[in-house]
């Protein structure tokens, strides 16, 4: 598996000319290069046999495509700020290796276009600002018990694969006979948010887990990021690929991609509560308030639930 240290110390030995570009994996499904268009303006370039869509360019990548001497085509991704460089490695590395298993290249092709799609759309969104603090806090929470659910033991396709928030359910975590609503909060927060009459109103009992984190000086003792959190996973997850791209896919869906920017923000945790959601749980749902309210969000006192608590 190519790592994003790899691609660029691949990139770096290229001499660096106009238009200078060499393979980068010969095994793989799809014909890769990397190079530079331009003097110091690294790119990804794709090979493919007929003439593909047109994507857009952003601020930071041009997309280009065109015909070769030979009748083929390629697909070119550029990038034009040299300070997005990190996150534009990393773009390229997940597009090599997301692509790696698909069967051939005119599926490949649009996979990769599909990919670049949502790259670029988070990207610009980043332009305009990172993940807010309760964003990062509440990503920080679903990635600290995705890890803590691997670690327990459940296979860590499973694990991942049951990892729905990303995804726009109800329940963060949704499993075969039960599922878990991840909450995370300050330190001395008194009350959590419920976000809908839909996201505590599950037949089946579930557990509501609420995280304790706060922001903390960097590198202080047991303190993390929102980056080196993704990466502790990564690193668990490296060794099964289908498992380790479902994983980043997850992570793009939620708005996160891997910008030095995050690495401003340190958080350390201060503990977490579990409770058990069955019947008795105290909830505002669609079945226990007038028909007349169609949406609500609330807060629940978390001493006052200190009864349905497990650990």
């Amino acid at each position: 598996m190519l790592t994003n240290e790899q691609l660029l110390d691949k990139w770096n030995s290229i001499v660096q000319y106009t238009k200078s570009y060499v393979r980068i994996d010969g095994s793989h499904t799809l014909d890769w290069h990397i190079g530079y268009e331009d003097i110091n303006q690294k790119s990804l370039l794709i090979i493919c046999s007929y003439e593909p869509e047109v994507l857009p360019s952003s601020k930071s990548i041009i997309s280009s495509v065109g015909r070769r001497g030979d009748g083929k085509w390629t697909m070119t991704f550029r990038l034009v700020r040299q300070e997005n460089e990190e996150v534009f490695i990393r773009l390229c590395c997940d597009l090599i290796e997301s692509s790696r298993n698909q069967c051939d290249s005119v599926l490949g092709i649009e996979f990769v276009a599909k990919r670049y799609m949502q790259w670029s759309k988070l990207m610009e969104q980043q332009s305009k600002g990172l993940l807010s603090d309760s964003e990062r806090k509440g990503l920080l929470g679903e990635l600290i018990h995705l890890q803590k659910c691997i670690l327990n033991g459940i296979p860590m396709h499973e694990a991942v694969e049951s990892w729905m928030g990303p995804e726009g359910a109800d329940q963060d975590f949704v499993f075969s006979t039960t599922w878990h609503e991840v909450k995370a909060t300050g330190i001395g927060s008194k009350t959590i948010s419920i976000s809908s009459l839909e996201q505590l109103k599950v037949l089946s009992p579930g557990e509501l887990i609420i995280y304790f984190i706060d922001k903390t000086a960097p590198n202080s003792s047991n303190s993390f990021t929102l980056l080196s959190k993704a990466d502790d996973i990564r690193g668990i997850l490296k060794g099964n690929p289908v498992t380790f791209d479902l994983f980043n896919d997850k992570l793009l869906k939620n708005g996160f991609i891997d910008s030095l920017e995050y690495k401003e923000f340190w958080y350390r945790l201060g503990g977490n509560q579990s409770y058990r959601v069955d019947g008795s749980f105290p909830k505002l749902i669609n079945s226990n308030v007038p028909h007349q309210i169609v949406s609500a969000s609330y807060n629940i006192s978390i001493p006052a639930i200190e009864n349905w608590r497990i650990h």
